[in-house]
């Protein structure tokens, strides 16, 4: 069962016979939509996104759990995808592709990029002025670059905070389109040099990101799941 959303969606929803939940969250332009392609097709969690000329766009679907539980309270988490997009230069001055999610207690927003609508690697100023490289380390047959950074006052959150927080990025060098992301992997490697995530996990979910342009992002495949 198809079904596509427009405008933001005011927090997590639920997507129907699925283990799924959806969020979609703009500021600024107009006609942004998020297509889920349904629970029986492509991995159960492949949707489409388009934007038009936004401030900031972003679409995103997978698990939902806000449960107050670390993520060492759940099994490791994967995520297999292949998806196409639009041209780069079409997802404005930053974009991200890949994993996103909030923990709370603390609350922090992470990111495990894998693509992105720009040339050449992401600048750290893109990021956040004061983004700082912690390490970086290799998994799914790639270095990750582990960025810290920390989104000023008055930023969008999940909790409704007016206060800063930290932001935890892993970047890959070489971008891709397909492939299995080894989530829970990246959480281990950031609690190694310090980055540790709060004690509720709230999402993980795979993301589609822009600050302008206007573009597409379409899924062929994605689908999440959890192992020992």
């Amino acid at each position: 069962m198809e079904m596509q959303f427009l405008g933001n969606s005011g927090g997590n929803k639920q997507l129907p016979d699925s283990p799924y939940g959806y969020e979609m969250w703009s500021a600024g332009g107009n006609d942004h939509k998020l297509t889920w392609y349904g629970a029986d097709k492509h991995g159960g969690a492949a949707f489409r996104a388009e934007w038009n000329n936004p401030d900031d766009f972003l679409g995103r679907i997978g698990y939902y759990w806000n449960r107050n539980k670390p993520y060492t309270e759940y099994k490791n988490i994967f995520c297999d995808f292949e998806f196409s997009r639009s041209e780069n230069g079409t997802g404005g001055r930053y974009s991200y592709i890949g994993i996103y999610g909030w923990s709370k207690d603390p609350m922090i927003e992470w990111y495990i990029v894998d693509d992105w609508y720009g040339d050449g690697m992401i600048d750290p100023l893109v990021i956040g002025g004061d983004a700082q490289k912690k390490g970086e380390f290799t998994v799914d047959g790639s270095v990750y670059f582990i960025y810290q950074a920390t989104r000023p006052a008055g930023s969008g959150n999940i909790c409704g905070s007016k206060d800063p927080f930290p932001q935890f990025f892993s970047i890959r060098r070489n971008r891709r389109q397909s492939g299995s992301i080894s989530i829970t992997e990246h959480f281990k490697e950031w609690e190694k040099i310090g980055l540790k995530l709060g004690s509720n996990m709230y999402e993980s979910k795979f993301l589609v990101e822009a600050a302008g342009g206007t573009g597409w992002f379409d899924a062929s495949l994605i689908s999440f799941y959890q192992k020992d």
